[in-house]
């Protein structure tokens, strides 16, 4: 692994901040911040060359870790044995994975003896598009009861491959809403409890879609050979070879072509592809969005920074104009600008009820052991387009006979990966939060 540093970066202007992009740079986005009026900060992955450029720039870098050292003790948190071969039941499946986080063939492995053990409840959904090094990647769909009308809500994680843990999250909560239903027991995560009866109801009044693993190909490179990789493992022929990998969170049919929060150089870690939908991990969310409208609720799990992000991510919201929305050629150039007053047009309704259920899920991560994350829109100092959460949300107006899809981006903990045993209190949270959303989701029918 190269030299590699977990830094905070820090300016006195917005501006300065923006002006980092020139350099191509790791950047952790939504950790910007406005610490005080004349004083902005960012997280970033950077070299010593980078570090030296930025100070010579007259950026401020405070080195927080070096990676070498991180990579080493996370390597003590991964197994070299599939945990899952053998096919565990799921009640085993709940000791085996407090032991350290899955590989992308153990979380393979894990949704299909779910799926064996449990037929009646599970369904184990082949996509149909492999990934670049011809791996084959299952969702799950959970459901019980012959209710026909039913709300979706999709999950999806680990879509960075350096963020493990999302994968990780899924397939926890997973194997702990199958037990709950099956033994007709309470689902308690710390202080929060959901009943037997709540957890009856969920399994019995929705459609429950989770792909674990978005990225398979990028996270078995992180966790083998370079932690800190993003992207995925397209080898980028067409391009340029030398740079492998495309930002699946930038590949998105949303804004790609406008430029912002993305790139074009296959060199950056924000590189959007050759096109939207370029991805074989893209159009696998795509075709699960496409194959199952009554998805109405999507949640993207990420690392880091404690937060609970809901639309827009490109521009401010603005609730009184519809003509400025992102489908409108008129004010192209002018988002993400702010020498333009354009502003991203979302209904009144949609804001509060957005807004309403961000809370409702901070409440519920809350209540488990007190972790409090920040609910905003995903806009924050550093505007991004073609992500997953964005997508979802401008598929129905896009075309009006696409569901409407609330959509969130979970960003959790303080760091990309981890320790376990931290890990395992944030597996705890999450889960809480995505049990209430589908608690939610059982009104909304």
């Amino acid at each position: 692994m190269k030299d590699l540093f977990d830094v905070k970066i820090t300016t006195k202007s917005i501006e300065s901040l923006r002006e980092l992009r020139k350099f191509s740079l790791d950047l952790q986005r939504q950790t910007s911040r406005q610490e005080e009026r004349d004083r902005f900060s960012i997280r970033g992955i950077l070299s010593q060359d980078q570090i030296s450029e930025l100070k010579d720039a007259h950026y401020e870098v405070l080195v927080l870790d070096d990676l070498i050292d991180l990579a080493e003790l996370r390597d003590r948190d991964l197994h070299t044995e599939n945990r899952f071969a053998g096919a565990p039941l799921t009640a085993e499946m709940h000791t085996l994975t407090g032991e350290g986080y899955l590989s992308a063939d153990e979380v393979e492995e894990a949704l299909k003896n779910m799926s064996n053990e449990h037929s009646d409840l599970v369904s184990l959904i082949e996509l149909p598009n492999k990934t670049w090094e011809e791996r084959v990647s299952h969702a799950v769909r959970i459901g019980a009861g012959e209710k026909q009308v039913r709300k979706g809500v999709l999950f999806t994680g680990s879509m960075h491959a350096r963020e493990w843990g999302g994968s990780d999250i899924c397939i926890s909560f997973l194997i702990n809403l199958i037990n709950a239903y099956k033994n007709n027991d309470p689902l308690q995560y710390g202080g929060k409890v959901f009943s037997a009866s709540q957890i009856q109801t969920i399994f019995e009044t929705i459609d429950l879609f989770v792909f674990p693993d978005i990225n398979p190909d990028g996270k078995n490179y992180s966790q083998s050979v370079e932690k800190m990789w993003r992207k995925n493992r397209n080898p980028n022929l067409n391009i340029n070879s030398q740079h492998l990998g495309v930002d699946l969170n930038r590949n998105f049919d949303l804004l790609w072509d406008s430029g912002i929060g993305t790139s074009e150089n296959p060199v950056d870690n924000i590189y959007k592809g050759e096109e939207p939908f370029s991805e074989p991990e893209t159009r696998n969310i795509l075709y699960l969005m496409d194959h199952f409208p009554s998805i109405g609720y999507y949640v993207d799990i990420h690392s880091y920074s404690e937060l609970i992000l809901h639309c827009w991510g490109h521009d401010d919201n603005q609730t009184t104009d519809p003509n400025q929305y992102f489908n409108n050629p008129e004010f192209d150039g002018q988002r993400a600008n702010q020498a333009y007053p354009y502003r991203e047009f979302i209904s009144p309704v949609d804001e509060i009820v957005t807004v309403g259920v961000a809370s409702s899920l901070n409440k519920a991560l809350n209540a488990v052991r007190g972790r409090n994350y920040l609910v905003q829109q995903g806009v924050g100092l550093y505007p991004t387009t073609g992500t997953s959460s964005d997508y979802a949300y401008s598929r129905h107006q896009v075309n009006v006979s696409n569901s409407e899809i609330m959509a969130f981006t979970f960003e959790f903990g303080e760091e990309f990966i981890p320790p376990y045993n931290e890990m395992k209190k944030i597996i705890k949270d999450v889960s809480s939060a995505m049990t209430e959303l589908c608690w939610i989701a059982c009104s909304d029918i």
